[in-house]
């Protein structure tokens, strides 16, 4: 069964909402053991199917053919994020003397068997070598593409990067079974500057939203903070009395409020639920999600911490792989937004050419997957990773930053910051 966690789900709504600026430019580093990586892009192939003298499709001797696949609507971006990296490493010259042939983003419209027929294309027609960037929160194409011997590298929406060897995600499998990052509740823990702090953690009355509360509790838990509500309170659609839930939660501590809330949800229950927190009289403290991250939810989001995966764009003046990144899609697409979809696709192309560094001169999908699940750790500094492969194929990368709006701006309130992995009882 293909799984969705409603926070995913809440978050293929935000990623749209999501634009942001910024102007800095300095290195980026991608390490695969330790060694910094770099790699290349070049113009799209057209015509016979490339072959390599072993007869892999997509690579020749001064290239590799890849092509994305992703809900456009949402993760549009993510094609621009791609295109800034891969342009960045031909630019150097490419990897291993070849560079990369980057097709585009396939759309799948959000629906797995568009993905298929998407995915069969890029296969049986595009001869890609791998498909890159993979950005969407229903993967049905994992199957064929597994079965093809095709490698795919993106944001692991889909419970379908997990389990097997040949999908990367740049932050691991983040819908696992039996475990959980509890690296959120670390970064509130870090607000606090203190462990033992209250906390109450609401998500959706779903299954997936039950999965999200197990979770969420186990990882808050293991960072010290002293769970005291948790329940799976709001509905889908949000119809819910925010003010009760409200009402429930600020009386859960004993009478009181706890000292920090987690709330997980389509934006519309976090938007509900979090006006109704207010008006009841919680606002000294912190209110937490992972949606309000976006030029036109600035305003509203005043107040509340937002937990993002990779280091933020806010940092750029300090992180010089952030920097980098702005600068790579500035020249490929200049005045474009730096939404969370860009940033994901350009991580994805990162990963993938960190593993095909790896990989050598003698490129094949076995010497691929050889390289990429043999002690293989993808790592920028201060801000994706280290997602360690073949172990992130079934755990996440339990790490993320949080962020803060004044009304107008964010700002980094917790730097990228890494926890634990923890068992989910």
């Amino acid at each position: 069964m293909r799984r969705r966690t409603p926070l995913l789900m809440a978050l293929v709504v935000a990623f749209v909402l999501v634009p942001v600026l910024a102007a800095t430019v300095v290195t980026a580093a991608a390490q695969s053991n330790g060694a910094d990586t770099t790699t290349t892009t070049g113009a799209p192939t057209t015509g016979a199917p490339t072959t390599g003298a072993a007869g892999t499709h997509g690579v020749t001797a001064t290239s590799i053919i890849v092509g994305g696949l992703g809900y456009s609507s949402l993760y549009g971006g993510a094609d621009i994020g791609a295109k800034a990296r891969f342009q960045r490493a031909n630019d150097t010259g490419g990897v291993n003397g070849r560079t990369i042939d980057y097709l585009g983003l396939t759309d799948d419209g959000g629906d797995a068997n568009l993905g298929i027929q998407g995915a069969t294309k890029l296969v049986q027609q595009d001869h890609v070598f791998a498909v890159v960037p993979t950005i969407t929160p229903d993967l049905g194409a994992a199957k064929y593409l597994v079965q093809q011997k095709v490698p795919y590298f993106g944001w692991a929406l889909s419970s379908n990067f997990c389990g097997n060897e040949y999908g990367f995600g740049f932050t691991g499998c983040l819908i696992p079974k039996n475990v959980a990052s509890n690296a959120w509740g670390t970064l509130v823990t870090k607000v606090f500057g203190r462990p033992g702090r209250t906390a109450a953690i609401v998500t959706e009355n779903t299954p997936s939203g039950q999965y999200q509360l197990a979770s969420l509790t186990a990882g808050a838990k293991s960072a010290k903070l002293d769970v005291v509500y948790g329940k799976s309170a709001l509905t889908v659609p949000a119809t819910a009395d925010f003010g009760a839930v409200a009402k429930a939660i600020l009386t859960s501590n004993g009478g009181k409020a706890p000292e920090s809330i987690f709330v997980v949800g389509n934006i519309s229950n976090v938007l509900g639920l979090q006006q109704a927190l207010r008006a009841a009289g919680f606002v000294f403290g912190v209110l937490t999600n992972q949606l309000e991250y976006g030029p036109n939810l600035v305003a509203p989001s005043v107040g509340s911490f937002v937990m993002v995966q990779t280091a933020p764009t806010e940092s750029a003046a300090t992180n010089p792989a952030v920097a980098q990144m702005i600068a790579d899609v500035q020249k490929v697409a200049p005045g474009q937004p730096i939404t969370q979809a860009v940033t994901a696709g350009y991580w994805s192309a990162d990963l993938f050419l960190a593993a095909v560094q790896k990989a050598g001169k003698n490129l094949t999908p076995q010497s691929l997957l050889k390289a990429a699940n043999t002690k293989f750790t993808y790592k920028v500094a201060n801000t994706v990773g280290p997602t360690t492969f073949p172990a992130a194929h079934s755990k996440p990368t339990p790490c993320g930053a949080l962020v803060t709006s004044n009304g107008t701006a964010y700002s980094v309130k917790v730097p990228y910051t890494c926890g634990a992995v923890v068992p989910v009882k």
